[in-house]
């Protein structure tokens, strides 16, 4: 007599009915797991690479998901609190929501928005105090009145995108670049980092100075200013060589 295969049918479908709920499981406990949330801070004067590789460090956004080089200047510098992991237009708009509340109302109506960032950015990277950068800042606004070319070192380096950027050399001033202000005239393309608050309210409020020329103090960062170009060769003599 033939054996019955109906206990065999029944472990079979049994077996597939715990594997199926196991599996469910498994799949509703991840469907309603919530993202680890964490603390990322962004210091001022960081670019968008540099922001990106502490978000992909952080775990919050993936190598295949980053912040568009198009976002230069209007990731404003702060803590952030962000999933990990999170959607590149969740971080966006984190950033922007950020931006338009803490930049954008210390801008009058019919300010240039991008030019102040711009020059906002330029100051960032040039000086590390609120005075040295109302300094800066007029010297910038009366070289582009005058159609004198910028000559900051710090759109070199953004060229260069190397650690250590100083010194700069004579091939890095000749390098073939819209961002080189020592070969063009005016302002850069956009921004070169992303400023911060005191940065911009430089930018929009430059102080007025007899100087034309300045340069940056090696080991304290701190600025010496000059109002002709022999006070300036002077002082690279003294502070660079």
């Amino acid at each position: 007599m033939k054996k019955s295969l109906l206990p065999y049918v029944v472990a079979i479908t049994v077996t597939a009915i715990l594997s199926g709920l196991a599996f469910y499981k498994v799949w509703e406990r991840g469907r309603n797991a919530v993202p680890a949330e964490i603390t990322v801070t962004i210091p001022e004067g960081d670019t968008v690479s540099q922001i990106n590789q502490r978000l992909l460090a952080a775990g919050v956004l993936n190598s295949g998901n980053l912040l568009p080089q198009s976002a230069e200047g209007y990731l404003f510098p702060d803590t952030y609190q962000f999933y990990a992991p999170s959607s590149l237009m969740m971080v966006e708009n984190k950033f922007e929501s950020d931006f338009n509340g803490r930049v954008l109302p210390l801008l009058s109506p019919g300010v240039d928005l991008k030019k102040t960032i711009t020059i906002a950015s330029l100051i960032q990277d040039e000086a590390k105090n609120q005075a040295d950068m109302n300094l800066v800042s007029g010297i910038i606004w009366k070289r582009l009145q005058a159609g004198m070319p910028l000559q900051i070192d710090s759109t070199i380096c953004y060229i260069k995108k190397t650690t250590p950027c100083l010194p700069i050399t004579k091939a890095d001033l000749n390098i073939d670049s819209p961002y080189n202000t020592y070969l063009n005239k005016g302002l850069p393309p956009g921004p070169i980092d992303n400023p911060g608050l005191e940065a911009v309210a430089a930018a929009l409020h430059p102080k007025t100075s007899a100087y034309w020329y300045y340069l940056s103090v090696p080991g304290s960062g701190n600025l010496v200013f000059a109002a002709t170009l022999d006070e300036q060769d002077r002082n690279i003599v003294k502070y660079l060589k």
